[in-house]
């Protein structure tokens, strides 16, 4: 696909949605849906966790950024996108109702706050297994091509424990706190379940962390609801995905955050009086970003 042709989609894109877009994190659009109807079975949940990120209120998940799940199977730990999971299985649905279709929803379902913007937070899926973490990083519409995949050591965190306590569902839960990665943390995790697990890359406290957020308030976690019910675990076909590292993922999410306009080329278009699309001049709205790992 020519270059012309993907600013003419990027373009008419932002300009169908523009009315009810609101950033997450600056402009970046979120892509279309994954193939929900392209996943494998791989392990079976022992716990089920659903975490409020960056909610105003975790009563109402109409204010969260994402509601995200952690999944923790006999063999398998994932953590990824609940708002995502369930578009991606409602789009799937909606294809097999409608056969004959020549495209389909970019998204269904409840979306949070924002919906309509990309986050690497909502944007990735994670999966633990044999003290390995491998991250599948979906980049913003307009930026696929950079669909990439890396695996580091698991956990990595160096917690110190505290004497604090404070319920959370019911859990008595003890304080622990890390610097990690350029940011100091607060972690709250539940004695009573043993499993060193949490939101994000987070775990090896005694305990599940139920609770998280860094001392500046910008990113948090919150677990809203737990299940011991046996779920599937499922498993995106990410073949086309690209090997790399985490150094590098993390300096293409940074860029995309900060300018997602120049990264993808976008430019201003219009329709002339004969309705034929004319491609103008290029676009860049640079946008601080601070991303939860700053280093």
């Amino acid at each position: 696909m020519n270059k012309k042709l993907i600013t003419l989609i990027i373009a008419l894109t932002a300009l169908c949605s523009g009315a009810n877009a609101q950033p997450k994190n600056a402009y970046c659009m979120a892509p279309s849906h994954r193939g929900a109807g392209k996943m494998t079975v791989i392990d079976t949940t022992r716990i089920r966790v659903w975490y409020a990120f960056n909610a105003e209120n975790v009563k109402d998940v109409n204010t969260y950024i994402d509601h995200q799940r952690l999944d923790i199977g006999k063999r398998v730990t994932k953590y990824y996108s609940d708002f995502l999971f369930r578009s991606d299985s409602l789009v799937a649905l909606w294809h097999k109702s409608h056969p004959g279709a020549h495209s389909v929803p970019i998204r269904l379902g409840n979306g949070g706050k924002k919906p309509d913007r990309w986050s690497e937070y909502e944007y990735s899926d994670l999966f633990i297994e044999n003290g390995k973490l491998t991250v599948y990083a979906t980049m913003p519409q307009g930026l696929g091509r950079y669909n990439a995949f890396y695996t580091e050591p698991y956990p990595l965190q160096q917690w110190r424990m505290g004497t604090e306590t404070q319920m959370i569902l019911g859990h008595r839960c003890q304080k622990a706190t890390c610097h990690w990665r350029g940011r100091d943390f607060v972690a709250w995790f539940a004695t009573d379940i043993p499993v060193k697990a949490g939101p994000w890359k987070f775990g090896g406290l005694p305990g599940l962390i139920l609770k998280l957020q860094d001392t500046a308030g910008v990113y948090r976690f919150e677990a809203v609801q737990i299940s011991s019910k046996p779920y599937p675990i499922f498993k995106y076909d990410f073949k086309n995905y690209l090997r790399s590292t985490r150094e590098k993922v993390w300096k293409q999410q940074k860029s995309f955050n900060e300018n997602w306009f120049k990264a993808t080329d976008y430019h201003k278009a219009t329709v002339d009086a004969s309705g034929n699309m004319i491609i103008g001049e290029a676009v860049s709205k640079y946008t601080p970003y601070s991303p939860l790992e700053l280093e």
